[in-house]
């Protein structure tokens, strides 16, 4: 009896068992089942597969931030900008930029353009070594270009001439910019900022006058004026300085950029891509 209840015992158990080589074999089931179905999905995607485009209309792309810092520094900008050329004296000013690697921003005159004879040789060397050429324009005649009816017509139709004459003599270059003779307040009415509206010209007058236009003006003078006008304006984030082609420019030029760079401040030249509004007459449209 004990024997029989032994035997029946030991079967039970050998029927308890499973045989190693069925977990084998569900294993491997299960294996080409996982990856099979993974084909399975990326050949669906595959052949399935849409891509979504837009038209270039439709595109909307966000607002560049204003920079507020440049080398990892307190961003600030200043444009030396030079009237009446171009001049015997353009080249030595060219020079003196290069020395420093350093741009401008000259604002050049239709009249001198036409008269003075290595006119082309200068503005193509301006406009290919980085430096903006703006406009000044063709006459510096007082009472023809703020004439209080036709102002603003007979300025900007100025400005549209000599556009075509740099852009005749560079090779292409397209002015965006003028600055107006004796500056924008007191001279312009609403016909001249309507006419450079229509004309999609912006206009620049200055921060900072040199003053080295003045028969008497001297180095020390110079720099103890521009030392004040930034004081007074509390060292500006851009700040744009008047110059003209003069010999005391020449002279001075070397020292106003080392002043600049003293004060921690990067030259640039005009970029109607990030214009500022810089004009006397105070009008945010131009």
């Amino acid at each position: 009896m004990a024997r029989q209840t032994y035997e029946l015992g030991k079967n039970r158990l050998k029927r308890g068992r499973t045989n190693p080589r069925g977990y084998i074999t569900i294993i491997l089931i299960g294996f080409i089942m996982l990856v099979g179905g993974l084909f399975f999905n990326l050949f669906y995607q595959v052949h399935h597969l849409s891509i979504l485009t837009q038209n270039k209309g439709e595109l909307t792309f966000e607002d560049i931030p204003p920079i507020e810092s440049w080398h990892n520094k307190e961003a600030k900008f200043v444009y030396l900008t030079f009237d009446d050329g171009p001049s015997k004296n353009a080249d030595k000013i060219l020079d003196v930029l290069d020395q420093y690697d350093v741009k401008g921003t000259f604002f050049v005159l239709g009249s001198a353009i036409e008269g003075y004879s290595k006119s082309n040789e200068v503005l193509k060397r301006m406009a290919d070594t980085g430096h903006y050429i703006g406009m000044h324009s063709m006459s510096h005649n007082y009472s023809y270009l703020y004439d209080k009816e036709k102002g603003g017509e007979n300025f900007v139709g100025e400005l549209l001439e000599e556009q075509q004459l740099i852009k005749e003599v560079t090779g292409g270059f397209m002015s965006q910019l003028c600055r107006a003779p004796y500056g924008s307040g007191g001279t312009f009415n609403a016909g001249h900022i309507e006419a450079l509206k229509e004309a999609k010209i912006k206009c620049w007058d200055w921060d900072v006058d040199s003053l080295d236009w003045d028969s008497g003006a001297t180095v020390t003078g110079i720099m103890k004026n521009i030392e004040y006008c930034m004081n007074l304006w509390n060292y500006p984030k851009n700040t744009i300085v008047l110059f003209h082609e003069k010999d005391i420019t020449v002279e001075v030029l070397p020292k106003v950029i080392e002043y600049y760079m003293e004060l921690g401040y990067e030259f640039l030249p005009y970029n109607p891509d990030y214009h500022i509004v810089k004009n006397l007459v105070g009008s945010d449209e131009i």
